[in-house]
């Protein structure tokens, strides 16, 4: 394609670069027949005017009468005559503008720039110039007001100038209220309010932490205060997110209300645990935090009315995931809301719960609502014994009965009078004597083990730092983790690392992560600040890129269950990286199941750092979910991240109470479940600190 700047020259239908009066000019809009730009008639017998960048629009035959020189064509401008730049000419060219308006005004001060009212460009500037005095003190007047136009462009344009350090700024009240006056007329505005105002405005402010107490240090940085194009673009991300949530919500209220989940692409039920309605219960504090709250009314409703524990007394139930979605899910609720209706049965199904204790220190992996039927084991799983502490303090705290509590922090105690080859790391399957001594084992931070390491530090945050058994086990296994665990990649590079399985026997590691263990960057960067350990943070981001990298190097732009590494040496602390594919895809198990760790890890990143790049590692994540994942019905999983199409038509209630929570975190204001205010359980579900 021909630039037109240069096709200007030679072409005849082409305008003259620099006067339409000279020679080129007048000969051709004296042939007959001629039409250029340059001319304008009304009718054959009209005036034909001339154009001049100096004198404005004259009448032809008074511009002929001027006989300007004559310039030839090789004088205008063309790419193969222009003179090389020298410094005298391009300090030449800033003060040329300058002349060319001074002459604008000594060779014709009435310039007539067009139509039949005539103005002068002394004239005209004159009112601009008025106009933008006018502009100026309306504008400086509206810096008074930082949340006026004015205000929040300079805040915007202004601001960042005004800093010294680092570009931080803690929200103050004006901009919370701001936010505030902002958020309650979009409540209204999608129709999701409550009929009592008063009821909508609680739990806004329960969710920004209204009744939460803690002694210990806070952790969230100061966020510095967002340009407008920053804020734009976060809600418009936050809108996506929220409109994500209630497509997969509606359908699953279309096709499977009061069953545990619905199939996404099939439209068929699921009851997988319990058949109490999961996805009504995992869902009830993300409906509250996105301010649902009609759908979170029906919900109570239903639970209300609905919800009955102890219709099958034989039935086995699961205590780990009882404990975690529904009791979890309870507490949660009514921290947020207060409705005691929730805390009622949170009570009713720790009742059932206690069942799992009656025959010695560490609960049964399954239970029944009628004792009698609830069996022993000798073997137990260490997620599923040490992940009820968090949810049966709280328990204990609201009800003021201690027994809770009590049960569970019994299980931290036998715990910790066990020996290990590794100091602080179990296996993932252990046994009931506080005697036991655990060898030639492989330990992780993944699936069978993953939630007891985040319980040990989430436990000592609940108890507002007075549990110094929990925090003394949690340091204990971040130090063997950081002396036994960590596996590099061999090109040197610094920008990330991986947790894989250690030997106890001859601390070899296997360089395999789950997408499971993906969670425990997050918690390590929790630990670098409580405990003044910073290269726990810096282990934190390496092992939260090593997971955000397995989505975008894969198909879908999404995570496998599983990803494995080659080692390059024969302990397996170095890793090679596969070049197009970063891991190996092969010896990778390449299912997504929706699963929320990357991105909570992600969250808690940002929100202790403050920075940016991790909403933007969490937008490419979630783009890539809505691209291959939603259906029509809501969003399932897949059995091949390399495969895109290969839905698996599953869409467990941690969707909605873990992974869509962590996205719409990300992109709220730092207010919302703030981690200064609130400890989430494994399931995501936020308990107040009191």
């Amino acid at each position: 394609m021909t630039d037109p700047t240069y096709s200007r020259q030679g072409n005849d239908s082409s305008r003259p670069l620099l006067n339409d009066n000279d020679d080129y000019a007048s000969n051709r809009n004296n042939s007959s027949g001629s039409s250029s730009p340059s001319s304008i008639s009304s009718t054959s017998s009209s005036k034909r005017w001339i154009s001049d960048p100096e004198k404005g629009l004259e009448p032809r035959s008074f511009a002929e009468k001027q006989q300007p020189a004559r310039i030839t064509t090789s004088a205008r401008w063309s790419p193969s005559f222009s003179s090389p730049a020298t410094p005298a000419s391009v300090l030449a060219k800033p003060l040329s503008v300058f002349t060319s308006l001074r002459r604008v005004f000594q060779r014709n001060p009435a310039t007539v720039i067009g139509g039949r009212y005539t103005v002068s460009l002394r004239q005209l500037l004159g009112l601009l110039a008025a106009l933008t005095t006018i502009s100026l003190l309306g504008f400086i007047n509206g810096l008074r007001d930082s949340r006026s136009a004015a205000g929040l462009w300079a805040r915007d344009m202004i601001g960042p100038f005004m800093h010294r350090g680092p570009l931080t700024y803690i929200y103050d009240a004006a901009a919370l209220a701001e936010e505030r006056a902002n958020y309650l007329p979009l409540r209204y505005g999608l129709a999701h309010a409550p009929t009592d105002e008063a009821v909508a405005l609680e739990r806004y402010e329960r969710v920004r932490g209204k009744g939460t107490h803690t002694s210990l240090k806070k952790i969230q940085t100061p966020m510095r205060r967002e340009t407008r194009m920053e804020r734009e673009e976060r809600e418009r991300r936050l809108r996506a997110v929220r409109d994500g949530f209630e497509h997969a919500w509606q359908g699953y209220r279309k096709y499977a209300w009061g069953h545990d989940e619905v199939k996404p692409v099939s439209g068929w039920v699921r009851d997988s645990f319990n058949g109490w309605g999961a996805t009504i219960v995992d869902a009830l504090d993300t409906l509250i935090i996105m301010g649902f709250d009609r759908e979170f009314d029906e919900a109570v409703e239903w639970i209300r009315t609905s919800l009955k524990f102890d219709q099958d007394p034989k039935r086995q139930l699961p205590f780990f995931e009882t404990g975690i979605r529904y009791m979890g899910g309870l507490l949660s609720a009514y921290d947020l809301s207060g409705e005691k209706v929730l805390l009622e049965k949170a009570e009713e199904l720790a009742g059932y719960l206690l069942n799992a204790f009656q025959h010695g220190t560490f609960p049964t992996g399954l239970v029944t609502s009628d004792p009698k039927y609830t069996s022993s084991a000798r073997w137990f799983v260490l997620a599923e014994v040490g992940t009820i502490q968090l949810e049966f303090t709280r328990l204990s705290q609201l009800t003021g009965k201690p027994v809770y509590a009590q049960k569970a922090l019994d299980v931290f105690r036998a715990l910790a009078d066990m020996t290990t080859e590794l100091p602080g790391l179990f296996p993932g399957d252990i046994k009931e004597d506080p005697d036991s001594t655990y060898t030639n084992y492989h330990a992780t931070v993944g699936s069978g083990v993953d939630s007891f390491y985040e319980y040990l530090l989430k436990e000592w945050i609940i108890q507002d730092g007075n549990d110094d058994l929990s925090r003394d086990m949690f340091l204990s296994a971040v130090d063997s983790i950081q002396n036994y665990m960590v596996s590099r990649p061999d090109t040197g590079s610094q920008e990330y690392a991986m947790l894989g399985a250690v030997s106890s026997k001859d601390k070899s590691i296997n360089p395999q992560m789950g997408h499971l263990a993906c969670f425990f960057g997050g918690s390590l960067a929790m630990s670098s600040s409580y405990f003044d350990r910073p290269e726990d943070l810096t282990l934190a981001k390496q092992v939260t890129e090593t997971c955000f990298l397995s989505y975008r190097h894969s198909v879908t732009g999404l995570g496998p269950e599983m990803f494995t590494f080659e080692p390059s040496n024969a302990d397996g602390t170095k890793f090679k990286v596969n070049a197009d594919t970063f891991y190996h895809r092969r010896s990778s198990s390449t299912e997504y199941l929706l699963r929320p760790e990357t991105i909570e890890s992600v969250w808690i990143l940002y929100r202790m750092t403050g920075e940016k790049k991790y909403q933007d590692k969490a937008w490419e994540m979630f783009e890539s979910m809505e691209r291959s994942c939603r259906t029509k019905i809501a969003y399932s999983g897949l059995r091949n991240v390399n495969r895109p199409g290969s839905y698996d038509d599953k869409m467990e209630s941690f969707f909605f109470a873990e992974t869509m929570k962590y996205y719409y975190l990300i992109f709220s204001t730092p207010d919302v479940i703030s981690l200064d205010n609130f400890v989430l359980n494994t399931e995501a579900h936020p308990i107040r600190r009191v």
